[in-house]
């Protein structure tokens, strides 16, 4: 942890970390700030004048006094700045805007053509436009966007190399939204690895610094924490468990155009497929169903998911997604392993089915203190990700006052 200093030299830094420490701990009095960030009193007292003045900060009542003077609490104002988070995935968009704690203040969500790069950005933009009126907040309070995209993304220059779902190849997509949005800068990251983050901080990854979560979606991928940090490997790409090979020189061919890979076996789209191909017709038909428009949701619960076909079905995803975590237990000894996407809808029964897999592929010293567990932030993860990648470049920010900050000075980060 940065501890302050009553230099001159670092009146930045020590404004910064008032900063954060409210918000953090906030509803929390001068005096705690102090003794937790070791600066002087007169030095705290000085930045949170300048917090309240800018109206960044608010003062919430009293503390219990310890016998002098009841210490006054200061608390983050959760409207002073605003976040847009985007979550783009095939045939979906979401965008959503957010205050500074964590509520989402406005939404829109599409069913559309993912297809072409242009309609997708075009989209974000008139829903911005859209979100801004309904929220009537100020467009320069908007300080930063955070994108969860599927692929191979480049986060330090918000390019995507490529995504076999979308079909994209280098695209800037970066760039392209920031222009869509009125030159506000934009943090781009790979869905699974927005995920990740967004468990680590909000879900069940809190407390968890080595963590893995597996989207298992249209298109699956897998978000690893390593000490608490995304870990992307040499070029950011790391996590592409969704092509693994599980079949050799058999399954079904994959959107890549290899041959048994994981997500061509247990992408939510081909399981969909496969029920739809397996569940006799008079058992939809008593129930209401229409095959072409049969959801995870559907298999998930009464009366489908107690149909032979249905157990089966799953019986064979389970130990398919538990062979991938059993290889990524014995690879990289998380704390914890989080099954996100539409198929964790499958819940308790999937996830038995994983963790007996597991069971029988590794080492019991490996696997004694790690957690299978299926997430519970359905399928909120990635925006919520997107959202916690642009909170983290708000508090980096030195003042939120001056609309330029609403203006990226180097580029897409």
């Amino acid at each position: 942890m940065w501890i302050g200093s009553n230099s001159k030299d670092f009146k930045v830094l020590n404004r910064l970390l008032v900063r954060d420490m409210i918000r953090r701990r906030g509803p929390i009095a001068r005096y705690e700030i102090a003794r937790e960030t070791g600066l002087t009193a007169s030095t705290v007292t000085v930045i949170a004048a300048e917090l309240l003045e800018a109206g960044v900060i608010h003062e919430v009542g009293h503390a219990e006094s310890s016998g002098g003077r009841r210490p006054i609490l200061l608390e983050l104002n959760a409207r002073a700045a605003h976040a847009l988070a985007i979550r783009v995935q095939r045939g979906e968009l979401v965008v959503a805007v957010f205050d500074l704690a964590r509520r989402i203040l406005a939404e829109r969500s599409y069913d559309l053509d993912t297809t072409a790069p242009e309609d997708v950005v075009s989209t974000i933009g008139v829903s911005f436009e859209e979100l801004l009126q309904e929220t009537k907040i100020a467009r320069d309070s908007v300080l930063w966007c955070g994108v969860a995209h599927p692929g191979l993304i480049s986060s330090s220059t918000g390019v995507l190399e490529r995504s076999s779902n979308l079909g994209w190849v280098g695209v800037p997509v970066g760039d392209m939204i920031t222009e869509s949005i009125g030159n506000i800068p934009v943090v781009v990251e790979n869905i699974s690895n927005a995920a990740a983050l967004a468990e680590k901080e909000y879900g069940l990854g809190r407390g968890h610094r080595h963590l893995v979560f597996i989207n298992l979606s249209v298109g699956i991928g897998a978000g690893i924490l390593a000490n608490g940090e995304i870990y992307g490997g040499m070029q950011g790409y790391a996590g592409e468990v969704g092509h693994m090979t599980l079949l050799v020189d058999q399954g079904p061919i994959c959107v890549c155009g290899q041959q048994g890979c994981f997500e061509a076996i247990c992408s939510s789209r081909t399981v969909l497929e496969r029920a739809r191909s397996v569940i006799p017709e008079d058992i939809l038909r008593q129930n209401g169903l229409v095959k072409e428009k049969l959801t995870m949701a559907h298999l998930a619960s009464a009366p489908l998911a107690s149909e032979p076909e249905v157990q089966s079905l799953v019986n064979e995803i389970g130990r398919h997604i538990g062979v991938v975590v059993a290889n990524l237990i014995s690879m990289l000894n998380p704390e914890i392993v989080i099954l996100g996407g539409e198929l964790a809808l499958l819940g308790s029964r999937l996830l038995a089915v994983v963790e007996a897999e597991v069971e029988k592929r590794t080492l019991e010293e490996v696997r004694r203190q790690v957690r299978v567990r299926i997430s519970k932030m359905h399928d909120q993860a990635p925006l919520m990700g997107a959202y916690a990648l642009a909170l983290e470049r708000i508090f980096a920010l030195e003042d939120w006052r001056d609309p330029a900050y609403a203006t990226p000075r180097e580029g897409n980060q």
